[in-house]
């Protein structure tokens, strides 16, 4: 059923495409979270005990995290649904382009599809720290098998004022800017419930060219690959919205 399903996703997305694609070229930007801020980040293994050690271990040391918002421009915090696009670098050097074993994960806060819609209305809007980010449909995650994943944010930092890049800006200079990301294993022997494995700190604001970054949710450089229907309808949208995206 998985390969039916991921061929079916693959068909839906051709024919949705072109949609996005229009939507990019009319907007001069991704048809979906058009508008974000670029993080260095340095990722820190929380887990000790196998297997999730080696999965922990693998995601260790630079990233770079992308916040958006996925519909609304010009800083407006209307309803909406808010995204976090992680790659997990090889090189610690920040540039568009994807280094040879890469990994790139993309989180949004849906919980599940079919909840798209409420999520726009229960998405923490004023503050990208205040929400937690799911991958949406399972992965197959090198040494631990299907897998969900989720980034959570901090449960204990002091409530801030001000828009919510002054807000993260602000967590960002007091050290409190992070991510948890946690896993929940699908496969029979591991427990079914969510285990963190590693803490992304948030450090600093970087400047990257919008129209040369694309994230790939299929770049899977550290064993971390989708599954699914829903991640096979991603990969034709995705490519046709880039495709359709001009320099900003």
């Amino acid at each position: 059923m998985g390969l039916v399903g991921e061929a079916v996703g693959r068909a839906v997305g051709t024919l949705w495409g072109p949609s996005f694609r229009a939507i990019s070229e009319l907007r001069h930007a991704r048809s979906l979270h058009a508008e974000g801020i670029c993080l260095q980040a340095d990722v820190v293994p929380v887990r000790t005990d196998p297997p999730f050690t080696d999965v922990a271990e693998r995601l260790a040391g630079p990233a770079f995290v992308r916040l958006s918002t996925a519909m609304w421009r010009g800083g407006r915090e209307w309803p909406d649904i808010l995204g976090a696009s992680v790659r997990f670098r090889q090189d610690a050097r920040i540039t568009e382009e994807a280094s040879p074993g890469d990994q790139d994960v993309l989180f949004a806060t849906v919980r599940h599809v079919w909840t798209l819609a409420p999520a726009a209305f229960s998405t923490r809007v004023h503050d990208w720290l205040s929400n937690d980010y799911y991958g949406l449909a399972p992965f197959t995650v090198r040494r631990l098998g299907r897998a969900k994943l989720r980034l959570t944010s901090p449960r204990d930092v002091p409530r801030r004022q001000g828009s919510r890049v002054q807000r993260l800006r602000e967590a960002m200079s007091e050290g409190h800017a992070f991510l948890t990301f946690e896993v929940y294993p699908l496969e029979h022997g591991l427990p079914h419930t969510w285990t963190p494995l590693a803490d992304l700190f948030l450090r600093a604001e970087v400047t990257l060219n919008p129209a040369r970054l694309r994230f790939d949710p299929f770049r899977d450089g550290l064993g971390i690959t989708p599954r699914g229907f829903l991640h096979a309808l991603r990969l034709p949208v995705y490519r046709q919205s880039q495709e359709g995206r001009t320099e900003h």
